[in-house]
């Protein structure tokens, strides 16, 4: 294997279209260089790089220091685990796995074989979200309350016979897609989920494409979650509300290019607002200083604020550069053991967890989807 400050070797499993994209985000980063890719597809067989249509093979490459799985959920756990035992580091297209206990198999796994292996929330590493992140830090609003996310999600790539519908690959909605937004909701709240309910709707008989989940976490948050794969594409949004002691914040887009913040807050919280980056636009009002009371707290304030910031690029840019930031913090992991990547694993375990809770909760009959055998590698 390559020594730590040297280029590192990435491997790619599953080359549809999301492996696409890693692997183009992979090639315009300096520290690392895609040797191998992995699809039961020869047709999606790229011409610059070394192919295998079987994992075992790739996993034996002495050159593959890190493995990116970009396969359909079903198969994450075992191929993290045939990776992580191969000696390989391992970056998790989310989830990370479909049942809690699979999730927590993988992290045993990592810790015995001393690699580094983590999901790709790699909505953490957008400016909004970070900006929004440092506003909850400092309380600029106050307390966090309330979160309620609105995901009204486009059907054009999720159509009848996609595997997307299949419970048994997926996972269903709340873990193939909605652990990001669990994972935002956990990162911001600094805390686990206590309790979960939820209800779904089917369009047709074998395509529930409308959930929405009900989370009370252990520090009295609360959070709700809804998802419909429903529109045309041009009409897709994604909406999440945070609710302060002291006022609001909205975050727009799946792939978050704008917040909008009102409320009260005092000079303290006036100076965090004008350091962030992206800027945020404020307009302050001078208010008689006062205490006032909300929730069970008094705050001080001195000023009514109105506020927007904006990324200003194209979302699949910001998408690319959200992926390259995530990548990045892996192979500086990977560099230097001592590093604190920021998505952990236990990070993709609470994520695995809370939708693994919201989905029993209108599906209890189901049991945890895994596969024991050689993953088939289905790819959208």
């Amino acid at each position: 294997m390559i020594d730590g400050g040297e280029k590192k070797g990435i491997g790619i499993i599953g080359f549809g279209g999301f492996g696409e994209f890693t692997r183009k985000a992979w090639d315009e980063m300096d520290n690392v260089e895609v040797i191998a890719v992995c699809d039961s597809d020869p047709l999606r067989a790229p011409i610059d790089v070394m192919f295998y249509q079987q994992v075992g093979p790739l996993l034996v490459n002495p050159h593959v220091d890190i493995v990116s799985i970009a396969t359909p959920p079903n198969s994450h756990r075992d191929i993290a685990l045939m990776a992580l035992e191969a000696g390989k580091h391992v970056l998790v297209e989310k989830p990370l796995a479909l049942s809690e206990t699979d999730a927590r198999e993988i992290k045993r796994t990592a810790l015995r074989n001393e690699r580094i292996a983590s999901v790709d929330f790699m909505l953490r590493y957008n400016p909004i979200v970070e900006e929004l992140g440092e506003i909850v830090r400092h309380e600029v609003l106050g307390k966090l309350r309330r979160m309620d996310l609105r995901n009204y999600a486009m059907l054009d790539q999720t159509p009848e016979g996609h595997w997307f519908w299949n419970p048994k690959v997926s996972g269903r909605i709340f873990l193939e897609h909605g652990v990001h937004f669990f994972d935002i909701a956990h990162s911001l709240t600094q805390s686990s989920a206590k309790e979960v309910c939820a209800v779904s709707q089917e369009r047709k008989p074998g395509i529930e494409d409308k959930v929405f989940a009900a989370v009370v976490y252990e520090n009295g948050v609360i959070g709700t979650f809804w998802h419909s794969f429903s529109r045309p594409r041009a009409l897709e949004t994604t909406t999440f509300h945070f609710v302060f002691d002291l006022g609001e914040i909205d975050i727009f887009g799946w792939i978050p290019l704008d917040l909008n913040i009102w409320g009260w807050t005092d000079s303290r919280g006036l100076e965090v607002l004008r350091g962030l980056e992206p800027k945020i636009q404020v307009e302050e009002e001078r208010m008689q200083p006062a205490k006032v009371a909300s929730s069970e707290f008094l705050y001080d304030v001195e000023y009514a604020i109105r506020g927007k910031s904006t990324i200003g690029r194209p979302k699949m840019d910001v998408y690319a550069e959200n992926l390259r930031a995530i990548m990045n913090d892996f192979v500086h992991a990977v560099d230097e053991p001592e590093h604190q990547i920021r998505v952990t694993l236990d990070a993709g375990i609470e994520a695995v967890r809370t939708a693994e809770m919201a989905t029993k909760a209108i599906h209890p009959e189901e049991a945890p989807v895994t596969i024991r055998t050689q993953p088939e590698l289905l790819q959208p």
